[in-house]
């Protein structure tokens, strides 16, 4: 029960935001951001992997075998097998050997293992430079999403205008009507009219539910509304931050081809020791008899030919020039975008300077028009259309604001600047 009214509580609390920062704030716990931050986790583990391969290995081993012929236990020159005669000794020989020991086994120069932890270093940056550009992608959504619903709103709030409007030209329509001053059928006009805005009005709830869902989908938080916002500040041009992951992934290939010809042409040098312990029974007198065996010592190994390596360069290869592509691909299109989107928000600008003097002529011409019709010197078809296009006008203003948000919202995002300094 307890946990469940805290629950409760916590909803409650994040239905109530009423700020850009706390939905930027909701973002942090995404699950595109958890599993950015498991992918940063992921690349230490395997910095963490390589590094790890500088390591001694250690192990212990067992064993016991049964030879078809007496077998030594361990290397015996012919002197110290005349001293151990000549002291009534068993010698180390016997048929049926039980072995303990360890094996110890070190890299003192491996080429390839320094290079792949650079790789891995490389791809820890691109995990992080993912992680802040999927932030990014977030936030414009967030700001994009809020503007599309405030246009909404605006909308809907000139079509319940538009609707109060139509319903008092009813009633003076039916008034009209009754008094043989206007026919039924500019009764019916005027009806039609009406119902046309309720379809837009439950249109415009329909396209609110999507947008609430999406802002809950990625805040986790629930908006009766959309959230003000003011413009702080404006974009500034800068490097595309979407191929900031490109980059560093294009950079861990290139170090990974790398350490795949470091493993084919490099040669290794690793430290190996080993020390046993032997058991067994004399193969002449059946005594018990035991021997001890270490040794230590550097072994140099020299790649000469290994296909299947080879085969392994040539796929590190390919995979570095096609993230090189990629690169070029991405900043190809992205700086066409951003040019376009520059020079849209000119027009944008100009646009809302348009529309807005177009709601203040359209709502001048509508006062002409409303005492015509109400004088009877204009018929309904043309009344309503004035009324239409009044708020049309003021329809189109929403959605041109609304398009500046979204325009900046995606040159921020491209060019990787702070939210938080654009948008309050």
């Amino acid at each position: 029960m307890l946990k469940k009214s805290i629950l409760i509580s916590s909803v409650v609390v994040l239905s109530h935001a009423t700020t850009m920062g706390q939905l930027f704030n909701g973002l942090q716990s995404h699950y595109q951001m958890q599993s950015d931050r498991l992918s940063i986790s992921q690349a230490k583990n395997a910095q963490a992997m390589v590094k790890a391969q500088f390591w001694p290995k250690v192990n212990a081993f067992a064993s016991y075998t049964h030879y078809s012929y007496p077998t030594v236990m361990r290397p015996i020159s012919p002197t110290d097998t005349a001293k151990i005669l000549a002291k009534h000794k068993p010698l180390p020989i016997s048929q049926n050997i039980a072995r303990v020991g360890l094996n110890l086994s070190m890299p003192i120069y491996v080429k390839s293992l320094f290079t792949l932890a650079h790789k891995a270093e490389a791809m820890q940056a691109s995990a992080r430079a993912k992680r802040r550009v999927d932030l990014l992608k977030n936030e414009a959504a967030i700001v994009g999403a809020n503007a599309n619903w405030r246009y909404l709103e605006g909308l809907k709030s000139s079509l319940l205008q538009k609707k109060r409007t139509l319903s008092q030209t009813l009633a003076i329509t039916r008034a009209q009507v009754a008094l043989g001053r206007k026919p039924k059928v500019a009764e019916f006009k005027v009806k039609e009219g009406l119902n046309k805005i309720k379809i837009a009005i439950n249109n415009i709830k329909i396209q609110e539910q999507n947008l609430k869902a999406l802002i809950k989908s990625l805040t986790g938080i629930i908006l009766k509304r959309p959230v003000r916002m003011r413009k702080v500040g404006s974009y500034h041009v800068a490097s595309l931050a979407p191929v900031a992951p490109l980059r560093a992934k294009s950079r861990a290939d290139y170090l990974n081809m790398k350490a795949q010809r470091e493993k084919l042409y490099y040669p290794s040098v690793a430290l190996k020791a080993n020390y046993t312990r032997s058991y067994g029974s004399d193969y002449i007198g059946k005594r018990s008899v035991h021997s001890n065996y270490s040794s230590i010592g550097v072994m140099l190994n020299m790649p000469l030919l290994d296909m299947p390596q080879r085969k392994s360069v040539q796929k590190a290869k390919l995979a570095y020039m096609k993230s090189q592509i990629d690169i070029k691909k991405t900043a190809s299109e992205l700086r066409a975008k951003a040019n376009a989107m520059r020079e849209q928000m000119k027009y944008i600008r100009e646009s809302i300077g348009y529309a807005k003097e177009n709601v203040r002529n359209e709502k001048q011409l509508l006062g002409i028009a409303r005492a015509s019709y109400e004088a009877g010197r204009m018929p309904i078809e043309e009344y309503l259309r004035y009324i239409d296009a009044y708020y049309g006008a003021k329809a189109d203003t929403y959605k041109v604001q609304a398009s500046y948000w979204q325009t900046l919202a995606q040159l921020a995002f491209v060019y990787g600047n702070n939210f938080r300094r654009i948008v309050k």
